[in-house]
């Protein structure tokens, strides 16, 4: 009941404070129509249902962050956002870098595993009419000029398919528009408090090319967010050679600050006779330097002691098309998109060299070309690259009709190439990976998965308050999966990489670019991953599949105030491949979802409070895991089932001219139904289960919620106030799903956050003050060990061990500056 106590008592006090600053003012703000009576907000139009909705009419369990509210709230980034968003919670990949996020939905979720081998995600990312959803990470697109973030909650599968199995986020832009020339500006500087500084400019401008014909929307932002990780000085000796490792070269402060630039540009052309076309480009870069984790237990929160440069990029530019037209009484869409997105990261890997040899010895094969032991510490190199190619087409029917529908065909093609280079400087040569000298273990993979689909859903309205839906997806996927994983053929184990290549033979007269096996995947020294054909040739693991998710809801309105429904649905996602050679692919898992749910409005529509309380049950779980005794290389398995349910709401309350209260929360109990079995056994040899019926699923607190008052005045004549505050909690959580490895790394403690705001606003300027994480939380998006954590974590060697932590960004005070036009 932490989380219930803690939100109750911030909106007690901001309930107080923000009373207590209307009731100061010496007359209350009249209304537009020159009343003292608070007047309703605007509808929020929302389109989660493939058309334009007041959202309060939605059946559906959504959050919508308008354009208003999300400036409001400074939002900027996916974190941002989500902090708002009750159902939807997320963890960093083990690196805590920027973009390497995984979404998660009433805590459907079991890790949060980011390579080209691992599960697609449950959730779905749609930037405009793209799913931009990929294995890399959610892409953490810059918000500013953004019409709304939706957060759909449930089973999105009947008009969102496989990257929508628990639930969808859309963004959506604003679009160019022919009859009005605007624009505007910010300016920001800002400063983490006792580490670094930062500040961003963005702009946007709509132009009319041709009056009420054509227009174009340009955008544009540069965002520097200063370090808050120091790199400490560390030393510790190796038991194999005795070589002591020491990072002083290194060593600085504030390390891990972030540079993102970007910018969006589209068209608008009025065709005439209700046709339109809007082509548009959006490009971003993010770079950063330093490491994003903190090494609490051995060097210092808020600090690290790595020995290797740690830096990095992510890029991606996508370019679509979207035509909306009429023929007849039909509304046709059509989006077509294309996404590339380039990521390069490099990290300090040395933990993995240092536990390895302290337990096994392992440093006994790492030498120079004379013989002589050197420091095992790897340097890792990630390179990955993917594009995505989408299109959909939707024709709809008159939605003013009692019967209305929706029908549509998707097909989507995702290819990621990948590259893990594991660096050990001055290795022997004979040692390396072949052709690669230095590199002491290399992953390159190539993977493909494309998806087709046809959709359609149908409203019918029984009689004036009774509607009923019907939603149908029929789906095909096809993945495929080849490259090269492992070590040379004499460098320790044998259990991976080349030794087990397709065609290897011990004398070496398989033949491949580098005279050893086989090689499909360029730049590789043979294939290991793949499969041998009848003929000879190589051709890649494959996953297939086909199937159906279908949506059935009834809705009734008491009046145009009230409703309540009741939805049954389903979302899966398909199956995949493991990398490992004796792993058999893995199926596709499947979720099953009931809720009902009642939207409200009272006091004139001054009132709005909305509730949702659902039910859903997860087969075929997918789980990544180690083998026990295995090479350390993960695999995936359908893993018996998971069940999650709760309540979710909120509220939006106009309580006196210029005072708003608003806020959300989310009660989520997500368990195991059946044992999950990973591989270990009892002394018999019988399978043990690593984590029994009823172990909470990771990543996803029981609690999540966030409360938000805002009071705006008139401080002169000419000059509009505003004071805010922003208050959001997010509960315990574990961090694995594996018994003994949540247990190993501990759980991620639960935190509450409050953002202020005072700012004015004098004709088309304002400025602003802000404090963000006012309460200077210390609150953990992830924990990790950097290698297996049977190793690199907590064991009879050190007690300890070696697990990171990935902290949110420390008090941050702020001003801002802007002008509209």
């Amino acid at each position: 009941m932490t989380g219930f106590r803690t939100i109750g008592g911030v909106g007690l006090l901001l309930t107080t404070a923000l009373a207590s600053a209307a009731l100061a003012q010496n007359a209350p703000v009249p209304g537009p129509g020159g009343g003292g009576a608070p007047e309703a907000p605007p509808e929020i139009i929302v389109t989660a249902q493939k058309r334009e909705q007041n959202l309060q009419s939605v059946p559906i369990s959504i959050q919508a962050l308008t354009a208003t509210k999300l400036d409001q709230l400074e939002v900027r980034s996916f974190a941002d956002y989500v902090a708002f968003l009750p159902s939807v919670g997320y963890t960093t990949g083990s690196n805590g870098l920027p973009g390497s996020t995984s979404t998660i939905f009433r805590g459907i979720a079991t890790d949060g595993g980011l390579i080209a081998s691992a599960t697609l995600p449950t959730v779905g990312t749609y930037l405009d009419e793209q799913p931009v959803t990929s294995i890399s990470g959610t892409l953490d697109i810059h918000i500013y000029d953004i019409a709304r973030v939706e957060a759909l909650a449930g089973p999105q599968g009947t008009l969102y398919g496989a990257s929508s199995e628990a639930g969808t986020i859309r963004i959506i832009s604003n679009k160019p528009n022919p009859n009005k020339f605007s624009g505007s500006y910010d300016l920001e500087v800002n400063q983490i408090l006792s580490h670094g500084t930062g500040g961003q400019a963005e702009a946007y401008v709509n132009v009319p090319i041709i009056p009420g014909v054509a227009a174009i929307r340009a955008v544009g932002w540069y965002t520097h967010t200063g370090g808050y990780i120091d790199n400490a000085l560390h030393r510790r000796t190796f038991k194999t050679s005795g070589i002591t490792q020491d990072n002083s070269a290194l060593l600085g402060k504030d390390q891990n600050d972030v540079d993102t630039v970007g910018g969006r540009v589209a068209l608008g052309i009025d065709l005439g006779e209700h046709w339109t076309v809007t082509p548009s480009v959006i490009a971003q870069r993010t770079s950063w330097g330093g490491s994003f984790r903190s090494d609490d237990d051995k060097i210092g929160q808020l600090k690290v002691g790595h020995f290797f440069p740690e830096l990095g990029h992510d890029g991606f530019y996508q370019a679509g098309l979207t035509i909306n037209g009429k023929v007849s009484d039909f509304d046709i869409v059509y989006a077509g998109y294309f996404l590339d997105r380039t990521t390069e990261a490099q990290h300090d890997y040395s933990d993995y060299g240092f536990y390895y040899d302290a337990i096994y010895g392992s440093g006994a094969y790492f030498k120079d070309s004379s013989g002589k032991y050197i420091d095992p510490s790897q340097l890792n190199h990630d390179h990955a690259n993917t594009t995505k190619l989408s299109q959909e087409l939707r024709i709809s029917t008159p939605v003013d009709k009692p019967i209305r529908g929706i029908v549509g065909l998707f097909y989507q093609r995702q290819a990621q190439a990948e590259e893990s280079d594991y660096i050990v400087p001055g290795l022997d040569p004979a040692l390396s990976i072949p052709g690669r000298p230095n590199w002491a273990w290399l992953t390159k993979e190539d993977r493909i998965d494309r998806d087709y689909a046809i959709f359609g859903q149908v409203d019918w309205d029984v009689t004036s308050k009774l509607t009923f839906t019907g939603g149908g997806r029929g789906y095909k996927f096809d993945n495929t999966l080849v490259g090269f994983f492992g070590v040379s053929d004499v460098l320790g184990t044998t259990s991976t990489g080349v030794k087990k290549c397709i065609g290897y033979k011990a004398d070496k007269s398989g033949l491949g670019p580098y005279g050893v096996g086989l090689a499909v995947v360029a730049n590789t020294p043979c294939t290991d991953l793949g499969v041998l054909n009848a003929d000879g040739t190589i051709s890649p693991k494959r996953s297939k599949g086909d199937g159906a998710t279908w949506r059935a809801n009834a809705t009734y309105k008491f009046d145009r105030d009230h409703l309540a429904y009741f939805t049954a649905s389903t979302g899966f996602r398909p199956g995949g491949i493991n990398r490992a050679g004796s792993a058999t692919a893995f199926d596709a898992d499947h979720l099953t979802n009931y809720e009902i749910g009642t939207k409200n409005s009272f006091m004139d529509r001054r009132l709005t409070l909305n509730l949702t309380g659902f039910w859903e049950e997860w087969d075929g779980v997918q789980v990544t895991f180690q083998v026990p005794g295995g090479s350390g290389v993960a695999q995936i398995a359908n893993a018996g089932g998971a069940r999650s349910r709760g309540v979710e709401g909120d509220f939006s309350f106009h309580a006196a001219n210029g005072l708003t209260l608003s806020g959300s929360a989310a009660y989520v109990d997500a368990v195991l139904t059946s044992p999950l079995y990973t591989g270990n056994k009892d002394s018999n040899g019988n399978p043990v289960p690593s984590s029994p019926t009823g172990t909470r699923l990771p990543l996803t607190p029981q609690f999540k919620g966030n409360l938000i008052g805002r009071y705006e005045f008139q401080l002169r004549d000419d000059v509009k106030a505003h004071v805010q505050f922003a208050g959001a909690y997010l509960g315990r959580r574990s961090s694995a799903i594996v018994v003994k490895d949540a247990a190993k790394l501990g759980s991620l403690p639960d935190y509450f956050t409050l953002d202020g705001t005072f700012g004015a606003q004098k004709g088309n300027f304002s400025a602003e003050f802000y404090v963000r994480n006012l309460t200077d939380a210390r609150g953990q998006q992830s924990r990790a060990a950097e290698c297996n954590i049977n190793y690199c974590g907590p064991s009879s060697y050190d007690p300890v061990g070696e697990i990171y932590r990935v902290y949110i960004q420390p008090r941050t005070i702020g001003i801002r500056f802007g002008q509209k036009f």
